[in-house]
């Protein structure tokens, strides 16, 4: 099971979870279709990604 959140600041919440020891799975990337995105992993075994849209660099 995987559920989204989509968030304003996600590098910074990536910064403040790592700081925190959070379980990271996935590390903090941008992809190509204007998402920027990092994955956490509960205790239980659900993955947690906060999202965040972001704008083409070429805008």
């Amino acid at each position: 099971m995987v559920v989204v959140f989509a968030v304003t600041g996600v590098a910074a919440e990536y910064e403040r979870l790592r700081a925190e020891g959070a379980a990271i799975t996935a590390p903090l990337r941008t992809e190509p279709w204007c998402e920027r995105s990092f994955e956490l992993t509960d205790p239980n075994g659900i993955v947690v990604r906060l999202t965040e849209w972001v704008p083409p660099s070429d805008a």
